[in-house]
């Protein structure tokens, strides 16, 4: 049975399946104005960043039920089934238009709600193909891959508030009291949500909190591949990646797009699965 593997654009890659044949990814959409453009085709993480920081007005929006019906029109030419993995049904609603789509083209789909995105929804990608390839049953692999979604940690900061209220993340007011007061709020997946869990003073302490917990999460075992992630900062990032040392595999990725539009630049974060 020949599988293919279907995610989106908000995706992270790890290095193993970078050139996987079987691999297919769907780009979700960056908006400036009333422009769309699919991300990672028609505009890249740069060009995003630009924008923002010249004060367009920067959006995104999910890829048309359409063009994954296009997709697996023709995707059924070639393969007997897919397995698709999608950034958080929660923040997007890319899953739904997958298994929408699938249904439409008539063509056999399992889906799975990564219940986040970017580096971590890379790594799940590579355990899912790792099983299938070694011959694990289906109906094992999905149910595997249901609970291995628990052990994502995502957590991010940002550099000021303002992009969050023009993506309408947040109130003006908030906004504009927040940036005042220096507030930096330190924001983690949770539940398939991005939920603010601690509020801090200046944003060099919010980047201390998350480098002292990245820190632990090595020092303690639960992490062994890590990205660490940032909004337009990579000299930031990589100095991160110098103090931490070369222990465990540390990689450094821009942000999407899609999740930058709402961050904005100056945001930096860790992502990584819980080592089993």
């Amino acid at each position: 049975m020949k599988i293919a593997y279907i995610t989106d654009s908000t995706i992270v890659l790890p290095d193993s399946i970078q050139q996987h044949p079987d691999i297919h990814i769907v780009p979700l959409y960056v908006v400036k104005g009333d422009e769309p453009y699919k991300d990672g085709v028609e505009v890249n993480a740069e060009t995003v960043y630009e924008w923002i920081d010249a004060g367009e007005r920067v959006s995104t929006s999910q890829p048309a039920i359409g063009d994954f019906v296009t997709l697996y029109e023709e995707l059924k030419q070639e393969y007997d089934m897919g397995i698709a993995i999608h950034l958080s049904s929660d923040l997007s609603g890319t899953y739904s238009a997958s298994v929408q789509g699938a249904e439409i083209a008539e063509f056999k789909l399992r889906a799975i709600d990564s219940r986040a995105g970017i580096y971590t929804m890379g790594l799940l990608l590579e355990e899912l193909i790792e099983r299938v390839e070694r011959g694990d049953a289906l109906d094992d692999v999905e149910v595997y891959m249901k609970e291995r979604v628990e052990d994502v940690r995502i957590e991010l900061t940002i550099q000021n508030l303002t992009q969050m209220q023009k993506g309408g993340r947040i109130s003006k007011s908030k906004a504009l009291i927040g940036n005042m007061l220096q507030l930096k709020p330190v924001l983690r997946f949770e539940d398939g949500l991005i939920v603010p869990y601690q509020t801090v003073r200046t944003y060099k302490k919010a980047q201390a909190h998350l480098f002292e917990a990245l820190r632990e999460a090595i020092a303690s075992g639960e992490c062994k591949d890590v990205s660490i992630f940032h909004g337009n900062v990579p000299e930031l990032a990589e100095s991160w990646k110098r103090e931490l040392g070369d222990d465990i595999q540390i990689r450094v990725d821009t942000l999407a797009p899609l999740l930058g539009a709402h961050t904005g630049s100056g945001s930096i974060g860790i992502s990584f699965l819980k080592a089993k």
